[in-house]
């Protein structure tokens, strides 16, 4: 059998890379996130496991209920509502938030994934603004499909 130079090297990339090309679609993925919480010392600790790979970036939204309540100038802390990203390593993540002079009262923590700036492999994997993902967390926020999860506390002082 005489191969023509094209089929040649068709069956050259597919015996090297499988029969599966870059140009398929991936089928959008669903993402898990735990959130758990330890209070120590004045300081609030985010800590949470995901099925992210490392490198992945979670943006963290911490707000004590006073902030829906209260006018800023009458805060007891200046960091009532506070935020920022988390870096996951090994499929854990954390933050921390300082919680010196917060009142009692009920904190949310909200994770949200993907937001920008991600990198390349995540937006490979997950699309530059959420397109690949599904799941019953997933919800618009500005055009980008995001994962949201909650995790909901008592400050008790």
């Amino acid at each position: 059998m005489k191969l023509k130079l094209p089929s040649i090297l068709l069956l050259i990339a597919w015996a090297a890379f499988g029969c599966s090309t870059a140009l398929e679609p991936q089928a959008p993925e669903a993402v898990l996130i735990t959130i758990d919480h330890r209070l120590q010392r004045g300081t609030l600790w985010i800590e949470g496991t995901t099925d992210l790979p490392t490198g992945a970036e979670l943006t963290y939204t911490v707000r004590h209920e006073m902030a829906n309540t209260a006018p800023v100038d009458e805060w007891p802390a200046t960091n009532l509502v506070e935020s920022g990203r988390a870096v996951v390593q090994d499929g854990q993540f954390w933050g921390r938030v300082s919680t010196n002079n917060w009142p009692a009262g009920q904190v949310t923590v909200l994770i949200q994934f993907p937001l920008p700036p991600q990198p390349e492999e995540v937006i490979t994997r997950y699309g530059e603004f959420g397109e690949k993902l599904t799941g019953q967390n997933v919800v618009d926020v500005g055009g980008v499909k995001a994962v949201e999860v909650t995790h909901t506390f008592q400050v008790r002082r």
